[in-house]
């Protein structure tokens, strides 16, 4: 590979994605690896990380590198990161938080609010006057996360645990099937154990469970569905009323991309209280990663 080369790093919660590119963008190879402990590593033992993964490639050092990391939730520690990274590839690097890929991959229609929604969710901006980072949401799946696979699901098995309180069974909303067939258990209180016993991650994989039976018409799925889509328009009020600089917004993420009814919900709540569309991104955030290198000025 000659040396002209760059690289999009896409470092997300679940994967981490680089994509290595001609000058021009054209795309020579994509590697992706589990993210392993990158949540649990500082800055510099993140940006070894991501030279480790550069070198599994190739020893010749990249002109330019990206990266969209996932728990850089301050402009501060986005420094940092570039930091180490730079000192330890020897080239220039632009760190952004990862959700910040959605408006690097969709720059047409002026400044945005990037809106991730997958196995969590996060929404993020600049400032209007300053141009610096804010972020609201991605506090996880125990207290926020709207809308996403974890933040359905968990507001899902509420509305189900509330239906049985008033009265005495939630017997008849097709989710509790659903969700027995695909946790393995055999009632709702099982479900919530085995929701208290094991990773988030795991019970996130009932997301899909959840938005099937509200397009079938469960009342709990319907809950979790509308209780997320205006969540997450809320959570676009937020950046708004903090200074955000948007004419529009941009959403990726598998859960928004993957399912229309969240996304239609979603679009109308924000034309309606902020008079902004909605892009929903389905392609791949790691090239906004190689955009943002492209743009990185060589020395």
């Amino acid at each position: 590979m000659e040396t002209k080369y760059i690289v999009g790093v896409d470092a997300g919660g679940s994967k981490t994605r680089l994509r290595f590119a001609a000058r021009d963008g054209a795309t020579v190879k994509d590697v992706t690896h589990p993210a392993g402990d990158w949540t649990n590593e500082d800055a510099r033992g993140k940006a070894r990380l991501i030279a480790a993964r550069i070198r599994e490639v190739t020893s010749l050092p990249p002109a330019a590198v990206g990266i969209g990391a996932h728990g850089c939730d301050s402009d501060a520690e986005c420094a940092r990161l570039r930091a180490e990274a730079e000192a330890e590839l020897g080239v220039p690097v632009r760190v952004v938080n990862d959700a910040f890929l959605l408006a690097e991959a969709v720059p047409e229609g002026g400044p945005c609010v990037s809106l991730v929604v997958g196995t969590g969710s996060i929404a993020v901006a600049r400032q209007a006057a300053g141009g610096g980072s804010l972020y609201a949401g991605g506090w996880g799946w125990l207290v926020g996360d709207p809308g996403s696979a974890w933040g359905t699901v968990r507001r899902a098995v509420q509305a189900l645990s509330e239906t049985e309180n008033r009265t005495g069974h939630a017997d008849g909303d097709p989710l509790l099937p659903a969700l027995l067939a695909a946790s393995g258990t055999g009632s709702l209180r099982e479900v919530v154990g085995l929701m208290q016993r094991t990773p988030a991650r795991q019970w996130a994989g009932w997301a899909p469970a959840v938005f099937d039976a509200a397009e079938a018409g469960s009342p709990a799925g319907l809950a979790a569905l509308r209780g997320g889509a205006a969540d997450l328009v809320a959570l676009v009020g937020d950046l708004l009323a903090r200074g955000a600089d948007a004419r529009r917004v941009v959403a990726g993420g598998s859960v928004i991309a993957g399912r229309p009814s969240l996304a239609t919900r979603v679009a109308s709540g924000l034309l309606a209280a902020h008079g902004l569309p909605l892009t929903v991104f389905d392609g791949d955030p790691v090239a906004g990663a190689v955009l943002l290198a492209r743009r990185t000025p060589v020395r």
